[in-house]
């Protein structure tokens, strides 16, 4: 790798700008989804944009990485598996809900697999990119903080219902969960901002943001908070290089905390009509479907998905979801509210393993490049996100949300960063002397 100080030719001012447009679109796209039904394609445009640099770098170049060429792999066995499903049952016949499922289900692999290739190709001024970035996430992070305590005294008309006697958090979205996720973003933007500059922890705007995420009072943000005041106590604070009890322990928190909404969502049934979870049905149903159909899928839009939710799926009728409110053709406010059930139903048992080590794949590789980076800041980042992957798909369709998209660019993108930065500061030494 070329360590002056120029910013390399293949890079320059446009493409500087152009990184610093792309996280900043990531920053404000669910705030403008809430006014352009358009920008909720922004995450899949821009997975589908690096997916090209990709493909592109391995036409010219004819080289990739063992780990890249796993992935590529793999995206094609599931996807191969869930098309023979479409294929065989025909039970989604709309091709376009076909085409934007399997975009949704591999958008986030599409992203990690084009950043790790731009990085490694080329060098990002990533510092000069997000300079103005972070001063606007910080910002976004106050009028958050402000309202949301706000929220806490005064009826503001941001919050869905009353928690543990508390009004929770939704902000102007209506929903408190996209809360979570642009906190979640603005939090790693800190972590990066933190491990490009030495001296800059951002101490109070992490602890701001892990008070934001706890008056949002849903268990999944408070989970998530948890986690990521343990890992500020021990990276940031402590500055730990050993996490192994500190993982125990986040395990057990968020177990703790999410055992109460388990038993809600999952076992005591929160549906008067039917007197069953949204969750539990689409476990129950899932199940059912993955026996009958096994070992093959039913194909992607077809249970679980938005686009099966959208195309309403004939499976819903056969399940009679269509009696469920929230579940209706009419109502789909529960329809999109799994992951799990999802993937095991749509791709079957022959799709499902590829799609499980493809998770496992891009999180090792992102937990890997953050331990060789050397920067307690991006060990920071890669381990909240994958805490919040885990936890979050649990109870959501969250590997398909464009939260994913964001917060995979960000833990990819920052080992290499860091590292490179590293590289160059060693060239300027060695070249003055020092």
């Amino acid at each position: 790798m070329r360590t002056d100080n120029r910013i390399d030719a293949q890079t320059g001012i446009g493409t500087t700008g152009l990184l610093s447009a792309i996280m900043t679109l990531f920053l404000f796209q669910t705030l403008l989804e809430n006014y352009f039904s358009q920008a909720s394609y922004i995450d899949e445009g821009l997975a589908a944009l690096f997916f090209g640099v990709f493909v592109l770098d391995l036409i010219v170049s004819g080289e990739a990485r063992i780990r890249e060429l796993a992935v590529c792999f793999l995206i094609l066995w599931a996807t191969a598996a869930g098309l023979y499903g479409n294929w065989k049952f025909g039970i989604q016949d709309t091709n376009s809900a076909i085409y934007l499922d399997i975009i949704s289900h591999f958008k986030y692999a599409m992203l990690y697999l084009g950043v790790t290739s731009a990085v490694r190709k080329r060098r990002w001024n990533v510092a000069e990119a997000a300079r103005i970035l972070v001063l606007l996430a910080k910002g976004y992070l106050i009028v958050l903080f402000v309202f949301g305590v706000l929220n806490i005294f005064v009826d503001l008309g941001m919050y869905g219902e009353i928690r543990y006697g508390l009004r929770n958090y939704s902000f102007v979205f209506g929903t408190p969960g996209i809360v979570t996720n642009t906190v979640l973003y603005i939090i790693m933007l800190l972590l990066l901002d933190s491990a490009l500059h030495e001296g800059r922890p951002n101490k109070s705007f992490l602890l701001m943001a892990i008070a934001v995420l706890i008056m949002v009072i849903k268990s999944r943000s408070l989970i998530l908070a948890a986690t990521a005041l343990i890992l500020f106590e021990s990276f940031v604070l402590e500055k730990k290089q050993d996490m192994r009890l500190r993982i125990l322990g986040i395990a057990i928190i968020g177990g703790l905390i999410g055992y109460p909404q388990y038993q809600n969502y999952f076992v005591n049934g929160v549906t008067a009509n039917r007197g069953t979870a949204p969750r539990q049905l689409f476990w129950q149903g899932g199940l059912r479907l993955f026996q009958e159909y096994f070992p093959y899928g039913t194909g992607f839009g077809t249970f679980g998905s938005s686009t099966a939710a959208t195309n309403y799926s004939q499976l819903y009728y056969i399940l009679e979801f269509n009696t469920v409110t929230g579940m209706q053709p009419t109502n789909t406010k529960y329809l999109n509210d799994t992951f799990w059930p999802m993937i095991f139903t749509q791709l079957g048992l022959i799709g499902m393993i590829p799609y499980i080590l493809l998770m496992i794949i891009i999180f090792y590789d992102i937990y890997r490049n953050a331990k060789r980076s050397g920067n307690l800041y991006v060990r920071f980042a890669a381990y909240l996100y994958i805490a919040n992957v885990l936890f979050s798909s649990i109870q959501s369709s969250y590997p398909c949300n464009n939260s994913m998209v964001m917060m995979t660019f960000i833990a990819t993108l920052m080992p290499y960063c860091v590292i490179a930065n590293r590289e160059r500061a060693a060239g300027e030494a060695e070249r003055h002397g020092y």
